[in-house]
């Protein structure tokens, strides 16, 4: 892979720039330990370095075992329960905003899609509990799948920045967002039954976006249960100053919560526990308009998903050995309806084509932890495998006559498709003194595959593939203290060509795919270097990589039944494309002024370019532009009646023009590129008697009219946001 010189050292000009930067207060680092870190206390406790350290925070994605992210090897964010209580975010996906290295395409109001290290789509993978959520149906490209998670749902978000394919096996390319519902209530120390309920209540002003959030809780004897039920409901969304209101906006949005576990108190099984988990989310009505005016056509989406799982873990104290078993199954169904209207005004439907789409996975995930040598060497190993049945249908309809069968289906109807993957993942302290100072070895290892089956789909020919290969990682790590923790590490990824790439047939919006079953993994090597530090009252971390990516896929121009065009659309197919280069830095930091107050804020630089045969390199698709935040904020101290806090924030993007020949033509990028933005922010909340809290948010004071790179929906301007919630 070529790189220039100049490339390079505007690279290390930047890093020292962005190891300077400023970290939002409200992003990644809360003081509160919650969600996975109150589950993993009792595992923690065994180490010397958190007997040693106060832990604030415990996470557990950046390794799949307990970790302290200041002392971890990775480069890890995590948005906690208090931070998402005071974002009170309309969507997962907007609950991200503000954090360092995620940037949030919204091709739709009804979408949301993290680009993490310039990966987007079903290179980055998104887990609830344990469970993949990625499938094999999913497109290349930004996706709306993140934000079916109904956010009142959600407490805690931990990403991985950067490749995680040792770990967690494909599409780990970008790194991983892992959504974490509450934990379970504890009553086994109550007479009796326990019992506890709880309520959300936001409404926002710019889409007049009502939504609540009921809860009720029970449990005695080392049983809890937990229910739960939201409505989100949100009008045309209104943009900035002259933007006005944006057609096909509204969307509606229900989801229910369900969980029953049990807590062993003592003998054998003691500090293990075994929990049932369900979660149902349906998507209604939302609309995509990016290319109402320039080619008279509208999308909408209706989703359904439901995830039922089954986790057990086991404390085998003998042997210091820690087992993880999750049985997952998960129901996921699409109806898209893609109309062709007369004009963008009057809107008449003109002819329709309905794909439907049915998912349905069922998963295992094991995984053992052990310790040995006083902790000093720790392994994480396991397996897991997913499979994937689909059904698919097709239907057209003109005008608004009645639906009829089409020949081809979007995917061949009784398609399958399987993931799977062994993995040994191994760290050890070869130095650690009395002192603080440690150097920490770690190295890892996965043998993964992926295997399809497609029926033949009227003419076009029958799929069935077997993918094998091998991921690796390494690390060198220093820590002194609680002061300072440089890591120095070498990750792969990969991501296996799924059945949206290989075998969908039909229109994607800008052009008609076609399948080819002719096709490699993605696989990239990252070389990434990370500090972070803690002195005084200040904190800071900063990240700096290079990721080469090879066998890149994308859509290339052909031809089908001899035309190269079709339904007015290219028609184009999938193939492994070159290779490219992507370079970033990611920097935070934290200080504690005092007196209640503390400034913050980080700033996020990918830059990502292919390399073509004979050829310039050209940019990469969809690279975020220069983005971050600066924040301010004041905290009362805490007090039995009444705990208040207030902070302003400023977002920020620069201008993006570097774009790929696929970014020329995307109609959700103005031409010469998109153009930068920053908003002035504000929020202020209230609890009461540890119960009740009340909160008010305005965003986008001055009515900017902005949109982030790549999105076909204006963001929202002078918006004011309401929240209340009560618990007891």
């Amino acid at each position: 892979m070529r790189r220039k010189s100049e490339s390079l050292f505007f690279c290390i000009v930047l890093s020292l720039f962005l190891s300077s930067a400023v970290s939002m207060a409200d992003d990644t680092a809360g003081s509160e330990a919650n969600g996975a870190a109150a589950n993993n206390t009792e595992e923690t406790t065994d180490t010397k370095e958190a007997e040693a350290a106060t832990v604030e925070e415990i996470t557990v994605t950046g390794k799949r075992m307990p970790d302290d992210p200041f002392f971890s090897d990775r480069s890890l964010t995590v948005v906690n329960a208090n931070t998402l209580g005071r974002k009170s975010s309309r969507s997962t996906p907007e609950a991200l905003l503000g954090s360092e290295g995620v940037f949030v395409q919204h091709t739709n109001h009804g979408g949301g899609s993290p680009i993490i290290r310039g990966m987007v789509g079903p290179q980055v993978l998104v887990m609830v509990d344990g469970v993949r959520l990625n499938n094999s149906i999913y497109r290349t490209g930004p996706l709306q799948y993140l934000n079916m998670i109904d956010p009142f749902s959600i407490d805690r978000i931990e990403v991985l920045r950067g490749p995680g394919g040792v770990l967690y096996g494909s599409d780990a390319m970008g790194g991983v967002i892992q959504l974490f519902t509450a934990d379970m209530p504890d009553y086994r120390k109550v007479e009796g039954l326990g019992s506890g309920a709880g309520m959300q209540l936001r409404y926002a002003s710019a889409n007049q976006g009502l939504g609540g959030h009921g809860r009720v809780e029970l449990g005695g004897g080392g049983f809890s249960f937990r229910g739960g039920f939201s409505y989100r409901g949100f009008q045309d969304l209104r943009g900035g100053r002259d933007m006005g209101v944006q057609p096909y906006t509204s969307y509606q949005h229900a989801s229910g919560l369900g969980g029953l576990e049990y807590r062993f108190s003592d003998g054998f099984f003691k500090g293990s526990w075994v929990k049932a988990g369900y979660m149902a989310n349906y998507m209604m009505d939302v609309g995509r308009a990016e290319r109402l005016y320039t080619h008279n056509e509208a999308r909408f989406y209706d989703n359904d998903d439901h995830l039922a799982y089954l986790k057990t873990h086991l404390k085998f104290r003998p042997l210091r050995t820690d087992i993880d078993l999750v049985l997952s199954y998960q129901h996921f169904f699409e109806r898209l309806d893609d109309h062709t209207l007369d004009n963008p005004v009057d809107r008449n439907i003109v002819s329709s084509i309905r794909d439907e789409v049915t998912v349905n996975t069922v998963g295992v995930d094991a995984q053992l932890t052990t310790r040995v040598l006083d902790n000093r060497l720790r392994f994480n190993y396991g397996g897991m495998y997913y499979h994937d049945f689909i059904g698919a249908e097709r239907f057209t309809r003109p005008q608004l006559g009645m639906w009829a069968p089409a020949e081809l289906t979007p995917f061949p109807d009784g398609s399958t498709y399987g993931t799977f993957g062994l993995y040994l993942y191994a760290e050890g302290d070869v130095l650690r003194t009395d002192s603080g100072h440690i150097l920490r070895l770690s190295a890892g290892y996965r043998f993964h595959g992926a295997d399809a089956l497609a029926p033949a789909n009227g003419s076009m020919p029958q799929t069935d593939f077997l993918l094998f290969g091998h991921v690796f990682h390494a690390g060198l790590q220093y820590i002194f203290s609680k002061h300072l923790s440089t890591a120095f590490t070498f990750s792969q990824g990969f991501r296996a060509p799924n059945l949206q790439e290989t075998v969908h047939v039909g229109d994607t919006g800008e052009y008609y795919h076609i399948p080819n079953d002719n096709l490699d993994p993605e696989r990239s090597d990252t070389l990434e270097l990370s500090l972070r530090g803690s002195v005084w009252r200040l904190r800071a971390s900063w990240s700096g990589y290079i990721t080469m990516v090879h066998g890149i896929i994308k859509r290339e121009a052909t031809t089908y039944k001899g035309q190269e065009t079709f339904e007015d659309k290219d028609v184009v197919h999938n193939v492994n494309a070159g290779e490219a280069m992507l370079w970033g830095s990611e920097a935070k930091l934290m200080l504690d002024v005092g007196y209640g107050f503390s400034l913050g804020g980080g700033l996020t630089y990918t830059w990502g370019e292919e390399e073509i045969d004979d050829a310039p390199d050209m940019p990469l698709s969809k690279i975020p532009p220069l983005f971050g935040s600066v924040n301010l904020r004041y905290d009362t101290k805490p007090g039995d009646v009444w705990t208040g806090y207030a902070e302003v924030y400023v977002r920020a993007a620069g201008k993006q023009d570097r774009l790929s020949a696929s970014d020329e033509k995307d109609v959700r990028i103005p031409d010469g590129g998109t153009p930068g933005w920053w908003t002035l922010n504000f929020r202020a909340g209230v609890e009461l008697y540890k119960r009740w809290q009340l909160g008010l948010s305005v965003e986008n004071l001055l009515d900017e009219t902005y949109k982030y790179h790549a999105s076909g929906v204006y963001s929202p301007g002078v918006n004011a946001i309401l929240t209340t919630r009560l618990s007891y």
